[in-house]
């Protein structure tokens, strides 16, 4: 129970805030400010292009961790922000493709592999293949309805 002269919950208290499906408050705004702190600079060193685990070993967290920084932080990222990263990573990807495509193009299997996995990178960063599967279903209803007679 808090007392007057206590700012800091005991355990009770926080058991409760459980129970009831609340989160506890964070225990001291210092760490808040660290962890804010080391979740912009998981999203610094991204955009830099620093691959995610070793963000995470830099940081001394799990990658996962990383990961769910990352999505927090672009979730509260404006629209056009966010679309300036998207054109960003298609930047880099379009330079890592054109870095292989003639070699792929000439028989070099290893830059063929790098060259399609650049290329799915790229459709699921852009959501080609969910536009490809709505299109499929609605092409099939139209076939339903010609064949079956339906709708």
């Amino acid at each position: 129970m808090m007392t007057a002269h206590s700012t800091t919950p005991d355990t009770a208290d926080l058991a409760a805030e459980y129970l009831l499906g609340d989160r506890p408050a964070p225990r001291s705004t210092p760490a808040r400010m660290a962890r804010a702190t080391r979740m912009q600079k998981a999203l610094q060193m991204r955009r830099a292009g620093v691959q995610v685990e070793a963000i995470a070993a830099h940081l001394k967290v799990h990658p996962r961790t990383v990961y769910s920084w990352l999505k927090d932080a672009i979730a509260a990222i404006p629209r056009e922000e966010a679309n300036e990263l998207r054109l960003l990573e298609l930047d880099r990807l379009d330079a890592i493709f054109r870095g292989h495509f003639a070699a792929a193009v000439n028989g070099d299997v290893r830059a063929a592999e790098m060259c399609l996995k650049v290329m799915e990178r790229r459709a699921r960063l852009l959501n080609l293949d969910a536009a490809h599967v709505a299109g499929l279903e609605q092409v099939g209803g139209l076939l339903d309805r010609l064949v079956l007679g339906e709708g």
